[in-house]
């Protein structure tokens, strides 16, 4: 099996060395067909870090300074975005995975400076009142101002690192107490999560957990559930509060054992027969990352959450793609809406995770999110 990791990961990098010629200095995002190159945008959405991400990690992987060099390249656009363009709360997946990652790898400051006002941008969105940082929309804007969501968990590295880099405690006390009410009003008793829940914005009053990603009100998203493992192992990770770890092990627990039969998770756990049975690869490979996380701090289950990672991993390679040539995407059946009908698509962040999925199977861990 450590040969089919090698074999993975060297075949994305080839994927990776196609793909620099494809986008130039432009974003992938996702597409039906796994050829990216014909949705390409300018300023990444809130996916653009995932493609700059794997970069990163074929760098790491390679030491081919044509990789640091594409990376540049982007460095213009990164800057651009925080001054014009539109930062909401992703704002901690696109930096953390570009600035915070290429100042690790380079030590120079102008991606320190990015990340850091980058983490500036994101507190900005800190509601004190509630002790949370407001899903989308613009900081001004009245409409889901008391709004979180579960996909933030996995911004909040970004505002532990600010704080590391800085010695400043505001961003890590932020991102500590987002977390803290993710884990209070997101997580339900039965371990599943909504994907959103509600605040009044000027009390801080909980009002309720809401739908927006998955079926219902009630239902379970997949991928919301994956993001839940991932980011409460990581605010553990920062933090070392055991009750993050607790709700991450909680949250897998649940999705490990609702997974379908051939390994990969429908695209919520509670479908009702008429709905659409569509696969979710994206939550399979966020979630063995994040078992990946919680095995890599010891512990009687370390083992087990290992193995689980693996057994996802395994049955992603009956969806990988890195071998054709005539795609750009790698991992198929990646679930999404298009003009609001669900569909199976190749993303980016679903290539993305199985990237970094594969580098900790074969015991390359790049601490991107740490």
């Amino acid at each position: 099996m450590e040969q089919k990791y090698e074999q993975e990961i060297a075949a994305i990098i080839t994927k990776v060395d196609a793909n620099r010629q494809r986008f130039g200095a432009r974003f992938p995002h996702l597409d039906r067909e796994g050829r990216y190159e014909n949705g390409l945008n300018d300023d990444g959405s809130w996916t653009g870090s995932f493609w700059t991400g794997m970069l990163a990690i074929a760098y790491q992987f390679s030491g081919n300074m044509a990789y640091l060099d594409e990376l540049y390249r982007y460095l213009p656009v990164y800057r651009e975005r925080l001054r014009s363009g539109y930062t909401d709360h992703d704002l901690g997946f696109l930096y953390q995975l570009y600035a915070v990652a290429l100042y690790r790898i380079t030590g120079q400051e102008v991606f320190r400076d990015l990340a850091l006002e980058a983490a500036d941008k994101l507190l900005a969105r800190y509601n004190p009142n509630g002790k949370f940082i407001r899903a989308w929309g613009r900081p001004r804007e009245d409409f889901r101002r008391g709004k979180i969501i579960i996909d933030c968990m996995m911004n909040l590295p970004l505002l532990y690192n600010a704080s590391a880099l800085t010695g400043d405690p505001k961003y890590r006390v932020a991102a500590y107490a987002h977390a803290d009410n993710s884990r209070r009003y997101l997580l339900r008793s039965d371990a599943t999560t909504f994907h959103t829940f509600d605040f009044d914005p000027d009390s801080g009053e909980p009002l309720g957990g809401r739908w927006h990603d998955g079926y219902a009100e009630d239902s379970v998203w997949s991928r919301g559930q994956a993001w839940g493992i991932y980011g409460f192992a990581l605010s553990y990770a920062h933090t070392g509060d055991p009750l993050y770890l607790q709700a991450a092990e909680r949250m897998a627990a649940y999705f490990v054992g609702q997974v379908s039969a051939d390994g990969v998770p429908l695209w919520d756990f509670r479908l009702p027969p008429a709905a659409p049975q569509l696969k979710d690869t994206s939550a399979a490979a966020i979630a063995a990352c994040g078992l990946f996380e919680l095995a890599s701090h010891g512990g009687e289950a370390a083992g087990k959450y290992e193995k689980q990672a693996r057994e996802l991993l395994h049955a992603l390679f009956a969806y990988s793609a890195a071998a054709d040539e005539s795609k750009s995407g790698i991992l198929a059946c990646s679930y999404g809406r298009v003009n609001d009908t669900p569909s199976h698509l190749y993303s980016i962040w679903g290539d993305y995770f199985y990237f970094e999925a594969l580098s900790r199977a074969a015991g390359h861990d790049w601490k991107m999110w740490s």
